[in-house]
């Protein structure tokens, strides 16, 4: 199976439930270009980016991408924000794709990748809230 495929079937843990009311971006900005890093190189790629979301005055919460047996996961952002940034921030960060949810729809978007957008279904089925 290939990166974009495995990107397909990616699961999301996260802390609170998001909801339907808002669009936002899923942005890693670790394992950039797809090559795992150390857990410190990651953690200091995922600071840098959560810095920057600062200081374009972008709001965000903390998500994590997973496989769906969660034996991979890469942190990641829930980002507020329009897709063409969302799209620019995931290029400054060597990421391949985001993730686009709208009205509750999930969409893998190529960032770097020369891929057609695609549309994954329902965002809130993939959604595992941690208590």
């Amino acid at each position: 199976m290939d990166l974009w495929d495995n990107y397909k079937t990616s699961v999301f843990l996260c802390h609170q439930p998001l909801g339907d009311q808002i669009n936002f971006a899923i942005i890693s900005a670790q394992n950039p270009c797809g090559h795992v890093q150390t857990p410190s190189r990651n953690l200091l790629l995922d600071n840098y980016f959560a810095n920057t979301l600062d200081s374009l005055s972008l709001p965000y919460r903390e998500i994590v991408g997973c496989s769906p047996d969660l034996s991979f996961r890469e942190k990641s952002w829930a980002v507020i924000c329009d897709k063409p940034k969302a799209i620019k921030l995931a290029i400054m960060f060597e990421q391949h794709a985001i993730y686009w949810v709208e009205q509750g729809k999930l969409f893998l978007v190529p960032a770097l990748l020369q891929q057609a957008e695609e549309y994954l279904g329902e965002f809130h089925p993939r959604q595992i809230v941690m208590s």
